[in-house]
């Protein structure tokens, strides 16, 4: 290929992701990996909770699905997972973690495997102030082990209108109690996911996206 049809390619290809978020800002190297395995279908294990709170894996698989699909890919049902990996002796996600991912690929036929860890999800009170903060960390790996994407985000959410009048901090004290009392991990939870797999660090679409063909036809272009 001529190198003046290389640089056209290359300002198309940019053309089409400047105006997608969801896709990456370019075919980077730290994508090479993804590139080479174009996943189509994506197991989403149990995650491994290493928070106090046991409803941490509830969310993370009731709201994670969705983001995948969402992107393109075929997400395998959560609870049928968990049935047929019970069924295999595998029964704690800290046992499915350690397990070998050819294993868990092959057992479902997959092109990835999608381990999450829950490193922190806590609502800590500070006098009027509720702040919930999760810390989630991803990895995405090919069906014969190797590492394809790799992510680890925080966030923090207050309920409170950081308002100084008198009727402000009340309404503040009340908010931060009823956080304190039953924090609403669900709204933070789905923003980390977005943030994760929609911005410039997350992966590109998958096959079931409008944007896939045109995508990897431009990627391929540049790798030629």
């Amino acid at each position: 290929m001529s190198l003046l049809k290389k640089v056209l390619a290359l300002l198309a290809l940019s053309a089409v992701i400047s105006g997608c978020a969801s896709t990456p800002s370019a075919p980077s190297s730290r994508l090479n990996a993804f590139h080479e395995t174009r996943p189509y279908s994506i197991l989403v294990v149990p995650p491994n909770n290493t928070a106090t709170d046991v409803q941490a894996t509830t969310f993370v698989l009731a709201t994670l699905p969705y983001f995948l699909a969402e992107k393109g890919f075929y997400v395998f049902p959560v609870n049928t997972v968990k049935t047929l990996l019970e069924y295999e002796g595998y029964y704690e996600p800290a046992e499915v973690h350690a397990a070998p991912t050819e294993t868990l690929a092959e057992l479902f036929k997959a092109d990835a495997v999608l381990y999450v860890t829950i490193h922190e999800w806590t609502s800590k009170y500070l006098v009027i102030n509720t702040v919930t903060e999760v810390d989630f960390e991803y990895k995405l790996l090919a069906a014969d082990g190797s590492l394809v994407w790799k992510e680890r985000l925080m966030m923090q959410h207050s309920p409170n209108n950081n308002s100084n009048n008198l009727a402000g901090l009340l309404v503040n004290a009340v908010s931060s109690a009823v956080e304190r009392a039953k924090p609403n991990y669900l709204p933070i939870t789905k923003s980390l996911h977005a943030q994760a797999f929609g911005s410039s660090r997350g992966i590109p679409n998958g096959p079931y996206h409008p944007s896939y063909n045109d995508y990897y036809e431009r990627v391929d272009l540049l790798l030629e």
